[in-house]
């Protein structure tokens, strides 16, 4: 009866499938236990890092959930309710799962883990599917799952730096990449992985983006025989553009629309680019050790790299060739071998540090250890040893983190406790001349900078402020309120004037009033907001549409075509 069953292809399927489940999901846990649940206690530099901006972040979503605020731009939850418009420039997409874990209960730390338990099974799973939907071949794709999930740069943005943008983002981008290789080596028609993959990073992180574009464009040019001789391809990578530019939409346009309103702290610092970059020698030595607390790509793909510049001209699969050597250019050119001194003031100058490369760098090698082009794994122990030994890695980089730094060892009770003026490290997105110091001393009320007046029952709901006034005279008020486009104080009642930006006061919300009356001030979806958002929903009900319409045979595209043609 049971060797009946095993030789039932779905009771097998079953099998395997639960095996799979179970297997990312006990890896995902074992993977971040050092750090996250060992001893009761949380591994983070609450000082400094990513960390606290990241927790705040959720904490601003969390509150806007609680006020029915689904999409917000201004996170009212920074600096003690002054608001902080990062929404704008880092999407809150990737956020909403540790938001709904806040609704339902749970404390920052245990959100952190719960979050990270459930992004890296999804790393897992989605990094799987992609390699398999090319190769078929199931051994080959959870060695690229593993590799990839449990790679030492994208552990290095989990255990130490928790950077949720760029761990969002490589969640997308397997999807990405296998839309790239579609459409210039495989089935040019399933260009909707690019548009889909590269709308998730756009909502994910502001610096992948630009990577990816620069990664499309270096393929491309691998790609020029190719494109001559089927020009179809490029016509799909223009749908995949299209479409991942309408869904992206709403995220773009209200970006642009902010930053031409006002003018941000945006780290403008000389060389910036060639500060933010790495020794070549350090970057291999980072890897070699496999050490967590560097960016770096880690043990196995330093190996990796190094076998692909001894044996790259016997690598015969032309797609797995051209993303293993631009894994290496990119590699080398993450450190300051590269001039990027030269590119300072140009749009790469956002990229601010050049190991945000180990992004790509890390999958196009995962691509080459996973293929095993010239089947150095091909022994029937071969893989399974390497899956154990990247998790034997994985596990080690975790256990020695805590151990090289046992005084970042945090308790819950102290890593629930956020402070809420800490930003990001550059400060980038708080408009020019706002000092975070004189906000910090600055008492969380009105104030009358000139005139007179007497103010009462001053209240603020998320970004909504009210307070009543008479016996006013030519009074300016200032409001505590970082005064970001798109902040008005049209449903305020009496002579109150246009909200107005008081530069020489850190860029409050500034009005005017005369007699008596009650001023409301609150932040209202600007034209470019509203039309945005729509087009972008709206472009994403017709293409899940028109693929169920095709997936069901409902209509006979091609007969329409035919029709067309004739």
């Amino acid at each position: 009866m049971q060797f009946s069953l095993l030789r039932n292809k779905n009771y097998k399927k079953i099998l395997i499938f639960t095996f799979t489940v179970l297997l990312f999901l006990a890896v995902s846990f074992l993977v971040i236990y050092q750090t996250n649940f060992a001893q009761g206690k949380v591994w983070s530099y609450l000082e400094s890092g990513d960390d606290r901006f990241q927790m705040m972040r959720i904490e601003g979503l969390y509150h806007s959930l609680q006020r029915h605020q689904f999409f917000p731009l201004v996170n009212m939850s920074f600096m003690g309710g002054f608001g902080y418009i990062v929404n704008v420039f880092y999407s809150d997409f990737v956020l909403y799962p540790a938001a709904f874990f806040r609704l339902m209960g749970l404390t920052s730390a245990q959100t952190l883990g719960m979050y990270y338990l459930l992004v890296n099974f999804l790393t897992f799973g989605v990094s799987f599917l992609c390699f398999y939907k090319v190769s078929h071949k199931y051994i080959n794709s959870l060695v690229f799952s593993f590799v990839y999930t449990l790679s030492t740069y994208r552990l290095y943005d989990v255990l130490f730096r928790h950077d949720l943008s760029e761990v969002g983002a490589m969640l997308f981008l397997p999807i990405a990449i296998l839309g790239i290789y579609q459409i210039f080596y495989g089935n040019k028609n399933e260009w909707l992985y690019l548009a889909f993959g590269m709308t998730g990073i756009v909502y994910s992180q502001a610096i992948s983006p630009i990577l990816m574009i620069i990664f499309i464009i270096i393929v491309a040019l691998c790609q020029i025989p190719e494109l001559r001789e089927n020009p179809q391809r490029l016509l799909s990578l223009l749908w995949a553009t299209i479409i991942s530019g309408l869904l992206s939409l709403a995220y773009f346009l209200p970006m642009f629309q902010q930053m031409s309103h006002t003018q941000f702290v945006f780290n403008t610092s000389q060389n910036i680019l060639n500060n933010g970059s790495s020794d070549l020698t350090d970057t291999i030595s980072w890897g070699g050790n496999n050490d967590v607390e560097q960016p770096n790509v880690g043990l196995v793909l330093v190996l990796a790299a190094i076998i692909i510049m001894i044996v790259q001209t016997k690598i015969k699969n032309k797609a797995v060739r051209h993303f293993s050597l631009i894994g290496i250019g990119l590699l080398i050119c993450s450190t300051n071998v590269f001039p990027w001194f030269l590119f300072n003031n140009t749009i790469l100058g956002v990229v601010k540090y050049t190991w945000h490369w180990n992004v790509l760098v890390t999958i196009l090698l995962a691509i080459f250890v996973a293929v095993d082009p010239l089947n150095f794994l091909s022994g029937k122990f071969s893989k399974p040893l390497l899956l154990l030994f990247v998790f034997l890695l994985a596990i080690s980089a975790s256990y020695r983190l805590v151990q090289d730094a046992p005084l970042q060892l945090n308790s819950v009770e102290e890593y629930n406790q956020l402070d809420s003026y800490n930003l990001d490290q550059n400060r980038s997105f708080l408009p020019v001349g706002t000092r975070l110091s004189s906000l910090q001393r600055m008492s969380h009320k009105p104030k009358i900078i000139s005139g007179r007046a007497e103010i009462s029952d001053f209240k603020q709901y998320g970004t909504r402020m009210s307070f009543d006034f008479k016996k006013a005279k030519h009074a300016k008020i200032d409001v505590p309120l970082i005064a970001y486009y798109g902040f008005q104080s049209s449903q305020s009642k009496g002579q109150v004037s246009k909200l107005k930006v008081d530069v020489r006061n850190n860029n409050l919300a500034q009005v005017k009033i005369n007699g008596s009356g009650k001023v409301v001030i609150d932040y209202f979806e600007t034209t470019t907001q509203k039309v945005t958002r729509r087009i972008s929903f709206l472009s994403l009900l017709i293409v899940v549409a028109l693929l169920f319409i095709n997936k069901l045979n409902l209509v006979d595209f091609k007969k329409i075509e035919g029709i067309r043609s004739k």
